[in-house]
C-alpha cells in the first residue's frame, strides 16, 4: 500500500512537533531526516510500550509498527498511560496506533493485534522489545541477530528495572544471550508481584531515548552497557556487558531464499491452474481493506489441506512476504509444495493493471 502524500498542514504540524528535537546541539535537519527515514518496530504496547510509544509518537519517525495481542484491562490504566477507561476491552495495538497518529499525522503506523513472530522484524531499522517477557525477548534477540538489526530491551517488575541495547552485528557484538545465557522461563509478573507505575515510565522513557540515539545519534546508546534502576532509592547503576570467548548461543537457522513469481505469471497460473495455487496476504487488515489479489486468504485462514498447494505470499512490496515465506517453508513437511513470493508485492500487481477485490 502506498500512503497518500501528507498535506501541507500535516507537514507544518510535524515541523512544530519536532522543533525542540531539531534545536538540540548537534541535531538540526540531519537528525530530523534520519528520524523521518527510520522504521521502528515496537513489540508490546503495555507498561513499557506505552511510554516508549508516547515519546516516539512525536519523534518524527517514518514508520512505527506496533505488535501486541492483548486487550486493555482496567488494571492497566495506572501505568499504561496511552489508554483510558473508554479503551477497556479494545486491542492495545489498535488503541496505541490511534494515539501515535493523533500526535503525528505524517508518520505511517501499522497495528498488528497478534503475538510477536520473527518475520515481523523484516523491513525495520530498530526493534524495541517492550514485551517484558524472557520468552519473547529470546525470540526477538534471535530474529534481530538473523536480520542484523539492533534492538532496545527493557524490563520493570516491583521496584526494579533494567535497560540495554543489543546488536549482534555490531563491531563488538552483544545480544540478550550474553546477559542471560541460561534459557530460564519467565519469573514473576506484575499481577503477582506488583510494579511501581512510575518505574514503567522511567524505564520506557530511557528505552525511547535509545531509539533516537541509534537512529539519529542523539546521545550514546546503551550498547554493551546495562542500566539498572532501584526505584526504592531511585539509584541508577551501570554495568558493562561483553561477549566472552566461551559464550554459547543457539545456532541461527539458515533459511533459503524463497522463489519469486512475476505478477503476469501469477495471473496466468490463476487462470489456468487456480486450484493448485493458494494466495496468502500477510499485510495488515487495514492494508487489505484497500484491495487484495482475488482469492487471497489471511494467514489465519490457512488449513492443513493447503500443504499440497503452492503458496504464493503477498505483501505491499515483497519484504514482509519474503520473511513470512522463509519461516513457512521451513515449517512445511518434506515434499510439500513450494512457498513462493509475489515479486514486488501488490504494488507491482497494481502497476501491471491486474485486478484487485475488496
Amino acid at each position: 500500500m502506498t500512503a497518500d502524500a501528507p498535506d501541507q498542514a500535516s507537514l507544518d504540524a510535524r515541523r512544530r512537533t519536532t522543533s525542540r528535537t531539531a534545536a538540540l546541539d548537534g541535531a538540526g535537519q540531519r537528525a530530523l531526516d534520519a528520524l523521518a527515514a527510520a522504521r521502528v518496530l515496537v513489540v508490546g504496547a503495555g507498561g513499557l510500550g506505552a511510554p516508549v510509544l508516547t515519546y516516539l509518537a512525536g519523534a518524527g519517525l517514518g514508520r512505527v509498527t506496533i505488535v501486541d495481542h492483548d486487550v486493555v484491562d482496567t488494571s492497566n490504566l495506572a501505568r499504561q498511560t496511552l489508554f483510558s477507561a473508554a479503551d477497556v476491552g479494545r486491542q492495545k495495538a489498535v488503541c496505541a496506533a490511534e494515539r501515535v497518529r493523533g500526535v503525528d499525522p505524517v508518520v505511517e503506523v501499522v497495528a498488528l493485534a497478534e503475538r510477536f513472530r520473527p518475520e515481523h522484524v523484516a523491513g525495520h531499522d530498530v526493534v524495541v522489545d517492550a514485551a517484558d517477557s524472557v520468552e519473547v525477548t529470546r525470540a526477538v534477540s534471535d530474529a534481530c541477530a538473523a536480520a542484523g538489526v539492533p534492538f532496545v530491551w527493557g524490563t520493570a517488575l516491583g521496584y526494579d528495572g533494567q535497560v540495554s541495547v543489543f546488536h549482534d552485528a555490531a563491531a563488538e557484538p552483544v545480544d540478550f544471550h550474553d546477559l542471560h545465557p541460561e534459557a530460564l522461563p519467565d519469573e514473576g509478573s506484575c499481577a503477582a508481584d506488583g510494579v511501581l507505575p512510575a518505574l514503567c515510565g522511567a524505564v520506557g522513557s530511557v528505552m525511547a531515548a535509545q531509539v533516537t540515539a541509534l537512529v539519529a545519534g542523539l546521545g550514546e546508546p546503551l550498547l554493551g552497557r546495562v542500566l539498572t534502576v532501584d526505584a526504592r532509592r531511585w539509584r541508577w547503576t551501570e554495568s558493562p556487558l561483553r561477549r566472552g570467548p566461551g559464550s554459547v548461543r543457539p545456532a541461527l537457522p539458515t533459511l533459503a531464499e524463497p522463489p519469486r513469481i512475476a505478477p503476469a505469471e501469477l495471473a496466468r497460473r490463476m487462470r489456468e491452474d487456480g486450484d493448485r495455487v493458494v494466495l496468502v496476504d500477510v499485510r495488515t487488515d487495514e492494508e487489505r481493506a484497500t484491495g487484495v489479489v482475488p482469492g487471497s486468504r489471511t494467514p489465519d485462514a490457512l488449513d492443513a489441506g493447503d500443504g499440497s498447494a503452492e503458496l504464493v505470499v503477498v505483501c505491499a512490496s515483497g519484504v514482509r512476504a519474503t520473511a513470512w515465506a522463509r519461516t513457512a517453508a521451513a515449517a512445511r513437511p518434506s515434499g510439500a509444495a513450494p512457498v513462493v513470493v509475489l515479486d514486488g508485492g501488490i504494488s507491482a500487481w497494481r502497476r501491471e493493471g491486474l485486478p484487485t477485490e475488496q
